[in-house]
């Protein structure tokens, strides 16, 4: 009967009684076992519930003559698919069969799909990045395994780390996993994600995802903020189901790029960018100016002061952020332009790319701080030290650290414990430049710099660059400036910008 039924049956065995069938059910692991109950030795219930506890799981139908309910009863806690009484009506058991194949492919396609996804971690990463169709099969696996419907509303926690991602994230998980290990009011799933420089926490089963929004707020986010020396940011976002994470991934995103407008260690969400009525930010040119000054008279804490008055000013939530970074670039190409009017550093080398490209993705205020650490260090090195060895560098140093006391070349061989000659003769080859001429440079810098930011007397300046003489020094500044220093100064503006 059943290759009429279906040519594509395959009819890999038949037993006379429960023995022989049982030991032929174990060999030949059959898809489907069609069976009677009443057979000699062993009946086909026995045989059925033993070939169970083998951990043989086919599908079975029963065909008896038999329409007792304890047979029936004891055949359905077996596990069986169907139960037909004899004499079998073709129809029925064709209809039986059809449902048979029809389970038979749906388990092949779980076992496919928990072949490619082992874990509820990996279904959730391939929604997020879609590669993954969100369907009837899906949905059968994450209710059996995890008792998770597709359509089910989730929460997205994520804690952005950037460049810091290797060395904070088991910081992070540990953080997480002793906070979401044991909750009544909702069920989580932490995702690493090396790609993205993340670590995000997916959360479902919320009785009110509201309420744990304001406890991640309130509680989580200090936590890690106390056990990271740098501030992650901190993004919200939640989906109507597993079809819906790919926009609610992308939306934490894009409202990262909104977290140097609030203060460190906010919760950015799509309603917190929505509720900020952005006003024009208005570019501080007196705060330029201050940080300049500071920079050409080396007072790294007024620097450092006046770098933070910039930052709060900046994260209050009312600009927008794309203003702010571009306010950051301006400010940091100003003060490099600037020292190139005081022949600090060559036009050439005024890194204007670099600067731009990572202040214009900037969306943290340490990476801002970065680029505008790097600027002044940059400025503040008068010449550019390049390819030297370690004795010429340090004695480049001291020489800038020196230079306006009257340091000698044997004062500085002493100190750096070589001989006087060999010193000379190394400045010579590193660098291009005797000792005097680069003590010279020095001077010539710091009296620009005097000359441009102060109302100073020439005698007061040729003190404190270290020249007992003013007409020597203005000797001097003419053979290097091309102009006397009184005439430099009237041709400069008395603020760089």
């Amino acid at each position: 009967m059943l290759p009429k039924l279906n040519p594509g049956y395959e009819l890999v065995g038949t037993a006379q009684d429960g023995k022989e069938g049982l030991a032929l059910a174990l060999s030949a692991r059959p898809e489907l076992l069609i069976m009677d109950i009443r057979m000699p030795g062993m009946n086909g219930l026995d045989m059925l519930a033993e070939i169970r506890r083998k951990g043989l799981d086919c599908h079975v139908v029963v065909l008896t003559a038999y329409s007792d309910f304890d047979y029936a009863r004891r055949a359905i806690e077996l596990d069986i698919d169907n139960y037909l009484l004899k004499p079998i009506k073709i129809q029925e058991l064709k209809k039986t069969l059809t449902l048979v194949e029809r389970a038979l492919e749906q388990e092949q396609g779980r076992e496919r799909l928990q072949e490619k996804l082992l874990s509820l971690e990996q279904i959730f990463r391939a929604c997020i990045l879609a590669e993954l169709p969100v369907d009837e099969e899906l949905n059968r696996v994450t209710s059996k395994q995890y008792g998770l419907d597709v359509q089910e509303h989730l929460g997205l926690f994520s804690i952005w780390l950037g460049e810091h991602y290797e060395e904070n994230v088991q910081k992070v998980v540990q953080i997480m996993e002793s906070y979401t290990g044991r909750v009544p009011d909702y069920t989580s799933q932490i995702i690493q994600s090396v790609q993205f420089q993340l670590v995000l926490v997916i959360l479902y089963h919320a009785n009110d995802m509201d309420k744990v929004r304001q406890r991640y707020s309130r509680t989580v986010i200090p936590a890690l903020l106390r056990g990271m020396q740098e501030t992650p940011v901190f993004e919200w976002a939640e989906s109507d189901g597993m079809k819906n994470l790919p926009e609610a991934f992308a939306r934490c995103s894009e409202n990262r790029m909104w977290n140097i407008s609030f203060p460190e260690g906010t919760l950015i969400s799509q309603e917190l960018v929505e509720s900020v009525c952005a006003v024009p930010f208005k570019y501080p040119v007196d705060l330029e100016s201050q940080i300049f000054r500071a920079l050409s008279e080396r007072r790294q804490k007024d620097y450092h002061r006046l770098y933070l008055r910039f930052k709060q000013d900046c994260a209050v939530g009312r600009y927008n952020p794309n203003e702010i970074r571009e306010a950051c670039v301006r400010l940091c190409l100003a003060i490099l332009n600037a020292s190139v009017s005081l022949g600090r550093i060559a036009r050439s080398a005024v890194p204007a790319r670099k600067v731009f490209g990572d202040l214009s993705q900037a969306v943290t205020w340490d990476k801002v701080w970065f680029v505008m650490d790097r600027v002044y260090e940059y400025v503040t090195i008068q010449k550019e030290r390049g390819n030297v060895s370690a004795l010429v560098k340090r004695a480049q140093q001291m020489i800038e650290e020196y230079y306006s006391q009257g340091i000698t070349l044997e004062e500085l061989a002493d100190k750096l414990r070589v001989s006087e000659e060999y010193l000379s003769k190394q400045l010579k080859k590193e660098t291009g430049m005797s000792f005097t001429e680069i003590v010279r440079g020095y001077r010539i810098d710091r009296i620009k710099e005097l000359l441009i930011h102060s109302t100073l007397r020439l005698n007061q300046i040729s003190d404190i660059v270290g020249y007992s003489d003013t007409k020597y020094m203005s000797k001097v500044f003419k053979e290097e400036v091309g102009v006397l220093p009184a005439e430099f100064r009237r041709n400069q503006n008395l603020t760089p910008f």
